[in-house]
């Protein structure tokens, strides 16, 4: 944390940043879809871009009027939150652009890097469902994610955090890119295709969609009706990081929220969702983006402060009280030699 003015100057910095990368990743999302054969229907996410526009325009309003810190910090909360939806809406359909592609699954070399770590998610799957109190728990905490990506950001703004909504905001950007790029080159059908058991999670959706595009028998894409296929890294375990890095500084947040995330990390690999190794490259790539981070952060070049001028002491109050006696001697030394005159 710290001064308004800095912290607002380090946002806008972020928020261009994200913007750039968001043109970016559309533009080619959309030269991907025409070439793949695949129609989106953008109409289908009108809701999402009203809302992000409204919230643009209020933050608009507070950085016009030059409002409070507190205003700041409501829209800067603001902008934030349109930025993550309108990265939602461009990264739910370029999954599909990606997995399009058809690139070779990578899947032998996880399950094989699982084996060197003695891990075989089949038996875990079977384990979590012989206990259902366990398996129950365990999906309660893998969908707890989108309710942490939903109130994260207005969290940040009422504890006032600002560096840490600015970072927040720098991770799921970074993360989400690398995520996205490393699936389109190096795909996988996830454990429990390639193993060929049941997950204990909901996965028949994500087998139907991963498998139609791929085959080129399934080239609508319709908001609400898509599915997140990226398994490796699991960005659910990435996810659940970001957002208890952002409340490190906040005791009565952090503890809870590295219980909740203790659970999901471990529900990716115990349901037969994920490999174990997707889990340990999700900590891989948010330790990563937080290297980055600090990394800029170590440069004034990215984020320059705003300029101050120094305040120059006031020379004459420090020589006042000497001059003062100078001036009180000199007096004294007139008036003794008047008097001896006379």
């Amino acid at each position: 944390m710290g001064a308004s003015g800095t912290l607002t100057h380090r946002f806008q910095y972020v928020a261009l940043w994200s913007l750039a990368v968001q043109i970016a990743l559309l533009a080619t999302s959309l030269f991907l879809y025409s070439a793949l054969g695949l129609s989106v229907a953008w109409d289908s996410a009108l809701a999402i871009v009203f809302v992000a526009a409204g919230l643009t325009l209020g933050w608009a309003y507070f950085a016009a009027t030059k409002s409070s810190a507190t205003e700041q910090r409501i829209g800067n909360a603001s902008l934030a939150i349109a930025l993550l939806l309108l990265l939602s809406a461009i990264m739910t359909p370029a999954q599909y652009a990606a997995a399009a592609l058809n690139r070779p699954l990578i899947d032998p070399a996880l399950a094989q890097a699982d084996g060197w770590l003695g891990v075989d998610v089949s038996e875990f799957a079977m384990w979590t469902r012989a206990h259902p109190w366990i398996s129950g728990s365990l999906n309660w905490g893998y969908f707890t994610l989108l309710w942490q990506f939903a109130l994260i950001v207005p969290v940040l703004a009422m504890v006032r955090d600002d560096d840490a909504l600015a970072e927040y905001i720098f991770h799921f950007h970074s993360c989400s890119i690398v995520t996205i790029v490393a699936f389109a080159l190096f795909p996988a059908a996830s454990a429990f295709q390639y193993l060929g058991f049941q997950s204990t999670l909901p996965e028949a959706r994500f087998v139907e969609h991963f498998n139609g595009v791929r085959a080129g028998q399934m080239t609508q894409l319709v908001f609400g009706q898509m599915e997140g296929l990226v398994s490796m890294p699991s960005f659910h375990v990435a996810g659940a990081l970001m957002v208890t890095w952002a409340t490190r500084r906040h005791l009565w947040l952090f503890v809870p929220l590295v219980a909740v995330n203790t659970v999901l990390c471990a529900a990716t690999f115990l349901s037969g969702a994920h490999y174990l190794v997707d889990t340990v490259a999700a900590f891989g790539l948010v330790a990563l983006s937080v290297w980055a981070w600090r990394r800029l952060e170590a440069h004034t070049w990215v984020w320059p402060q705003p300029v101050t001028t120094p305040v120059q002491p006031f020379r004459h109050s420090t020589n006042a009280p000497v001059e003062a006696g100078r001036e009180h001697s000199l007096a004294n030394s007139a008036e003794a030699k008047a008097r001896e005159r006379a």
